[in-house]
């Protein structure tokens, strides 16, 4: 009886195995550097046509407030001061791994260290499918950052989310106030009438 469970569960996942889509292969180098592709995207929004807004959440209190393109750049510092991790001091204190994420129907390649570095992890999603230059577009960089200030320990998880976002949370462990949680989201969208 049991081998017959065995054989079927092994017969069960062959199929499995065979009726998966294969999916295109894309190499991690190919997606460095975040910052410079974030300055990239802050150059389109200089010009842009949208409207923004800004949402800042503070111990649990969030105020909402309209902002000028001019002014975007200003929020997404953090993002731009990424260091570039495939400069040859940095790239090989990190470690790729590559997956096919099938809930955001995308690969995801995931950046980690060991080392020392304020960039703890870095992940960049990109749509499998090439665009019609060749290339896979980004859909979103997600990057933690940690280190400490004045022997405070500060923790920043960064998110971009393309062509509509992205958010700054700041963890700072304060002694005696214990964690503080600050997060800054910059939305833009198509003014009222107009399409994307």
């Amino acid at each position: 009886m049991n081998r017959i469970i065995l054989v079927s569960i092994i017969w069960f996942g062959l199929i499995a195995c065979k009726s998966r889509k294969k999916k295109a292969d894309v190499p991690a180098t190919n997606f460095f550097p975040a910052a410079t592709y974030i300055r990239g995207e802050l150059k389109r929004l200089d010009t842009a046509q949208l409207s923004f807004t800004k949402i800042e959440t503070e111990n649990g209190r969030a105020d909402t407030v309209a902002i000028k393109n001019t002014e975007v750049r200003q929020y997404a510092k953090d993002f731009v001061d990424l260091p570039d991790i495939s400069l040859p001091e940095l790239k090989d204190d990190y470690e790729v791994s590559q997956l096919y994420d099938d809930m955001q129907e995308a690969f995801v390649f995931h950046f980690t260290t060991k080392e020392a570095h304020t960039l703890r992890e870095e992940n960049i999603t990109v749509d499998p499918q090439p665009n019609a230059a060749g290339k896979n577009d980004i859909k979103s960089i997600y990057a933690k950052l940690e280190q400490d200030s004045s022997n405070v320990p500060v923790t920043k998880i960064l998110m971009w989310e393309a062509g509509t976002g992205f958010y700054t949370t700041t963890a700072v462990e304060t002694p005696g106030k214990g964690e503080q949680i600050k997060k800054v989201r910059i939305v833009w969208n198509s003014p009222a009438g107009q399409s994307k």
